[in-house]
């Protein structure tokens, strides 16, 4: 693999980790039917924190179950979102002049282009960051997904209200606390494909916002699969500080240029099986 191939690589797994969480987080509010729960009322989202986790184990892991942490800040104001992602040793020592050690990597989406800074491609690249402007018309649809995000972070009856739009099954899931803030859950439980299993379960505060919600994936999956993901939010209105890093030390790549590798990419492991099948 080429030097060039390498850090364009990274750029697209780099990209498609923060345009993907950005239309996971604005999709469940793409519709607004009436609610059925019955909270206070709700007010958009302007500003929030947030912690994930997401675990995987699939054939591009060999069968390991890797698990990738990270915090965030969101400004659905101004669309823009950063995050500090912790990738594991087994994760970091895939990148370009990475070694077997932890490695943090930063990611900004902002002004429609995404930012990331990857310790280990500084050598690559001769910059502390790297950069993707996203093609023109996919600015204006962030736009509105960052106001249809703020939204239902702020009323969790717009995410259950979709969810049975498109017949999911949505089910009480009692009351309990996170990180001390009482919560009341629903289980949230869908088909996709006819096989395959999707369920989430979403806690809300006394007023309707998002406090924690989780996703798993099971059933109907490869030999090995395993996929879940949970994201707390909390800070709600309280100021937040997204910066994007100054001209001179970012290294631009084109979108086309990414798109293609990552195409490539996702193409050549086309089913592929875990390393313990048989």
């Amino acid at each position: 693999m080429t030097r060039r191939t390498k850090v364009l690589a990274t750029v697209a797994v780099v990209a498609a980790l923060g345009i993907g969480t950005g239309a996971g987080l604005a999709t469940a509010a793409s519709a607004r039917p009436t609610a059925a729960r019955t909270l206070a009322a709700a007010t958009p989202v302007t500003t929030a924190t947030f912690a994930f986790t997401v675990s995987l184990s699939a054939a591009l892991t060999h069968g390991q179950t890797i698990a990738v942490t990270g915090t965030g800040q969101v400004d659905v104001v101004h669309d823009a979102v950063s995050a500090a992602v912790d990738l594991p040793a087994a994760v970091a020592r895939l990148l370009p002049g990475g070694v077997a050690a932890p490695e943090v990597v930063h990611l900004v989406l902002s002004g429609g282009t995404v930012y990331a800074r990857v310790p280990s491609l500084a050598s690559f690249t001769g910059t502390p960051w790297i950069s993707v402007a996203l093609p023109s018309g996919a600015t204006g649809t962030l736009a509105g997904m960052f106001t249809k995000a703020g939204a239902a972070l702020g009323d969790v009856n717009d995410i259950l209200a979709f969810a049975r739009s498109h017949h999911a099954t949505v089910t009480p899931d009692g009351s309990s606390k996170i990180n001390g803030i009482p919560v009341t859950g629903d289980k949230i439980t869908a088909n996709v494909k006819g096989t395959v299993q999707l369920t989430a379960t979403v806690w809300a505060d006394a007023s309707g916002r998002l406090v924690q919600g989780s996703v798993g994936a099971g059933g109907g999956q490869p030999k090995g699969f395993g996929l879940s993901a949970t994201v707390t939010f909390s800070h709600y209105g309280d100021p937040v500080t997204i910066s994007v890093p100054p001209p001179s030390q970012v290294k631009a790549i084109p979108f086309s240029l990414v798109a293609q590798l990552l195409g490539r990419f996702l193409h050549a492991h086309h089913g592929m099986r875990p390393a313990a099948a048989s």
